[in-house]
């Protein structure tokens, strides 16, 4: 299958099918580039982190924290006015799928399998006493298994933590080799 043109719609079907590069799923954060509007990113409530405004914010290392605040769902708030990083990112899928080296279908699969996984540690997190849905996946693990090591925890969390452990290794593994590399 080749991709469609610009125009088309099977790349914008697996990026709004998709949405792990925006979600914190993929990222911790979005570097800022040079010509990103600051305060029109910030007016739509996409919150700065680094940096200061002493110099101009990618000249500062400014970025914005994921999830991303202007993420909805699959849709971004701020389409138009989206920083530099998300207007030029492309994910491995998407390439091998504009290439012609991958079937749309397959990468709609993989994006499924990914969000399902991406749900599941999602869904033990809170569980295990982790509802901070503003930070990213990768932090809020960190937190909880630190939190856990320090409190110690009975058989049904360590069970729990058990299971998160391997769904979070099992979904890196899915996006180091089909996402990023």
């Amino acid at each position: 299958m080749t991709a469609k043109d610009s125009n088309g719609s099977i790349p914008e079907e697996i990026c709004l099918t998709c949405g792990l590069c925006c979600n914190g799923t993929i990222f911790a954060d979005v570097a800022l580039q040079p010509g990103d509007n600051v305060d029109q990113l910030e007016s739509a409530g996409m919150v700065l982190c680094g940096g200061s405004r002493q110099k101009t914010a990618a000249e500062n290392h400014a970025r914005f924290s994921q999830p991303c605040a202007a993420f909805d769902g699959c849709r971004c708030r701020v389409y138009q006015q989206r920083p530099q990083h998300c207007r030029t990112f492309e994910c491995l899928l998407l390439k091998s799928v504009k290439a012609g080296a991958r079937e749309a279908k397959a990468a709609l699969s993989i994006i499924r399998s990914a969000r399902d996984q991406a749900d599941r540690v999602w869904r033990l997190l809170r569980e295990l006493e982790d509802t901070d849905e503003d930070l990213p996946l990768k932090a809020r693990f960190e937190r909880t298994s630190k939190r856990l090591e320090q409190r110690g925890c009975d058989d049904r969390s360590a069970s729990m933590y058990g299971e998160l452990t391997l769904t979070l290794h099992a979904l890196n593994l899915l996006l180091s080799e089909s996402f990023y590399r």
